[in-house]
């Protein structure tokens, strides 16, 4: 289980991908906000957006796995 810092890396290589569009780098700007707090938290945020947004997630991963990044975790 990765460390908060692990996760706020993560997420920062993740906003790092190029294309992505504005509400993939909310998604993933309150994921990094959540996983400040830690595991648990970022857990939660994840299902949700899974839940409410599954295509904006599948798409900004998509994005970032296509440029080399967000291979598996922990890539950071």
């Amino acid at each position: 289980m990765p460390n908060k810092e692990q996760i706020v890396k993560a997420m920062d290589e993740w906003l790092s991908t190029k294309g992505l569009h504005p509400a993939e780098v909310g998604m993933i700007e309150e994921m990094k906000r959540a996983g400040g707090f830690g595991w648990a938290p970022l857990v939660a945020a994840a299902n949700t957006f899974a839940d409410v947004m599954p295509d904006i997630i599948k798409s900004a991963v998509r994005k970032a796995r296509s440029q080399g990044k967000c291979k598996e975790w922990p890539s950071a």
